[in-house]
């Protein structure tokens, strides 16, 4: 078991969707995404899921209509308490998001397999960040640009570890 300093007053969490929660090349989510997300919502945390969609015909689950019906079928779509799918720029939408939220952004989480995702944004606004070291983006290292996550993980149960 890891050993990981608790985050204290975190009141939202923001899940990434592909390769994070959802396995896209195999079209179902990953076997302890229901596991962590239950958790999370027995903690009483307020959960968001921000997808970003690229546009790139040859990935599956890649069209805005696709990421919302795989999201929309999943057994996790019910753990959060608002789901934004984007196409364009997921930072907009996080400052969007963030506004409308009631929180300091000290008080909200990012979750991402991504370090130039949510990880850069949320280090370079103040939130505490999870890097999910796994999967296709697992060699995509913090560098000066992104900045070091606050944690990283390899497997979401890690989670309950930090919050």
């Amino acid at each position: 078991m890891n050993c990981y300093n608790k985050i204290m007053n975190i009141k939202a969490i923001i899940f990434d969707w592909a390769r994070t929660l959802y396995d896209v090349n195999n079209n179902t989510e990953f076997l302890e995404a229901e596991e962590i997300l239950k958790y999370c919502k027995k903690k009483d945390y307020y959960l968001i899921l921000v997808s970003l969609v690229a546009k790139i015909e040859s990935v599956p689950g890649t069209s805005l209509k696709t990421r919302e019906e795989q999201i929309n079928n999943s057994s996790l779509g019910k753990y959060f308490d608002k789901v934004l799918v984007v196409e364009g720029d997921k930072d907009q939408a996080l400052d969007e998001l963030i506004k409308e939220l009631n929180f300091s952004r000290k008080e909200v989480m990012m979750v991402d397999d991504r370090m130039i995702r949510s990880i850069q944004y949320g280090n370079r606004n103040g939130h505490p960040t999870v890097w999910l070291q796994k999967g296709t983006f697992a060699d995509e290292l913090p560098n000066l640009e992104t900045g070091m996550p606050t944690f990283t993980i390899k497997t979401l149960s890690e989670l309950k570890d930090i919050i």
